[in-house]
């Protein structure tokens, strides 16, 4: 996920680098700091009681999030048309939600909700077989607990459902952003070639025109001509 532009902070992203650290780390602070940029290879923001760094590598590889002299997280750096871009590493925390080995780092016990649904369908079925050697069928303390051990059923199942629709939802999400970022790169893709279409046709029209001027002006020299021929005398 891109953030910002190295080059141009401080400058004109600094309104979106400072949304970005506000909404992921808490630091609404950060609105009314004073920005700057440290030989080039860190910036800071600070006011009188709080400050951040972000510090670039030597590498120009990644740069470290330090909040209050405490290491918070960290970014890579893609140079880009001779800048250094700013991104958020979220494709293998994609990866994992899509695997289902988490989803945003919670743990639900699916497999103690299995135990709890396969026990009530065992007890269900155990309290129908009895229940249909005697003579009545149910008795009422045989009838209470067929109900009891189906709502148990119920609630557990749905329980379940819940949690893993949840997962579901999560995964779709990912993968509509996925969509939505092939969508935009497409469109952009079209875009430029667009612009290179129309560029490649005004640059093919050049010469055309230039081979026209000399006709162009030797007819104006005629038109120029006629003109005083007819004017009165």
């Amino acid at each position: 996920m891109y953030l910002f532009s190295w080059d141009n902070v401080p400058g004109k992203e600094n309104g979106k680098l400072m949304e970005y650290l506000e909404q992921n780390y808490g630091v609404d602070w950060v609105r009314t700091a004073k920005i700057e940029k440290i030989d080039n290879n860190e910036i800071k923001v600070a006011t009188e009681k709080n400050s951040l760094s972000l510090k670039l590598n030597n590498e120009n590889t990644k740069v470290t999030l330090t909040i209050n002299k405490v290491r918070t997280d960290e970014f890579i750096v893609k140079t880009e048309n001779s800048k250094l871009n700013i991104y958020k590493d979220t494709e293998q925390e994609k990866k994992d939600i899509r695997q289902g080995i988490k989803v945003k780092d919670i743990s639900y016990p699916y497999s103690l909700l299995g135990g709890l649904v396969l026990a009530g369908l065992i007890v269900v079925f155990l309290m129908g077989y009895y229940g249909t050697q005697s003579a009545g069928i149910f008795s009422p303390r045989e009838a209470f607990f067929v109900i009891g051990a189906s709502i148990l059923i119920l609630t557990a199942a749905s329980v379940y459902l819940f949690l893993t629709l949840r997962d579901t939802i999560s995964v779709l999400k990912i993968h509509e952003e996925e969509l939505q970022a092939a969508r935009d790169a497409a469109q952009e893709r079209r875009l430029a070639s667009l612009e290179g279409t129309r560029s490649g046709a005004t640059t093919s029209l050049e010469p055309r025109v230039t081979a026209l001027e000399p006709q162009l002006a030797s007819l104006e020299k005629r038109i120029t001509a006629l003109e005083r021929e007819r004017a009165p005398r």
